[in-house]
């Protein structure tokens, strides 16, 4: 297990050198700057790029000295009908780690039109992404200090919120949330702040997240006026509240 966990390292820093200085990786680069990521964003978050090749990544681990037994195991590589591959090619990559800075999995977004969109390692003794919140590492001093954690739904409505000094943010890591990932709070708030899409599914995701949430706080809570609206916590700080509250004593 210790070597699987670090290959999840070394394939971060694989994945970051990439993004920094691979040729294929402009189209990566350029979408980044068109977000508006700055270079000290990406350092924050490891973010990196997965090469085109079939077995780029895994070619590296072995030169490390990695077996294909440790890169299946942290869900780096699979083994399939058509032979031995990378899990994640052609994708920006967001390292996703647990609370205390270690890499336990990734996600990552194609930039074409591959499916699905988002991709994220498989269930792994390191991951299991209802257990985890992606950005929670670097969020967890700052949730303390303004005594509320906000969730997001993606990756970059995390980066971009900390970059611009809004450092109390989270992502559920494309799932449900969870109470799992309430518990993780808990150690450092109980003032919720759901700040998710406001399209249908959305506005479903922020009712189940309140229910969620609800119980797994154990007391009554009550959710403040208002819609839910796509970056809603950046709008809320403007003073336009477009965020779902949930205080609990």
């Amino acid at each position: 297990l210790f070597r699987s966990r670090q290959a999840l390292t070394e394939a971060a820093r694989f994945y970051q050198r990439q993004l920094i200085d691979a040729p294929d990786a402009g189209e990566a680069r350029g979408y980044l700057r068109r977000r508006g990521i700055t270079r000290a964003s990406v350092d924050a978050f490891a973010l990196g790029w997965a090469p085109e090749g079939r077995e780029v990544l895994y070619e590296h681990l072995v030169r490390k000295g990695f077996s294909l037994a440790h890169c299946e195991l942290a869900g780096l590589v699979m083994s399939t009908e058509h032979g031995r591959r990378d899990r994640f090619r052609t994708r920006v990559m967001f390292p996703i780690r647990d609370r205390s800075g270690e890499v336990i999995g990734f996600g990552a977004r194609t930039l074409g039109n591959a499916q699905p969109k988002y991709l994220n390692s498989p269930q792994t003794p390191f991951f299991d992404k209802g257990s985890n919140l992606y950005g929670l590492d670097l969020a967890r001093g700052p949730i303390r200090q303004a005594s509320a954690a906000v969730i997001v739904e993606g990756y970059m409505d995390v980066v971009v919120p900390h970059q611009e000094g809004f450092r109390n943010v989270v992502a559920s890591l494309g799932t449900a949330l969870t109470d799992r990932q309430i518990e993780l709070l808990k150690r450092y708030t109980r003032t919720i702040i759901l700040a998710l899409d406001a399209d249908v599914a959305g506005q479903a995701a922020t009712l189940r997240g309140l229910e969620v949430a609800r119980v797994a706080l154990s007391s009554s809570s009550r959710p403040a006026p208002g819609s839910v609206a796509r970056g809603g916590f950046l709008a809320t700080q403007a003073g336009d509240r477009k965020s779902t509250r949930l205080n609990s004593s």
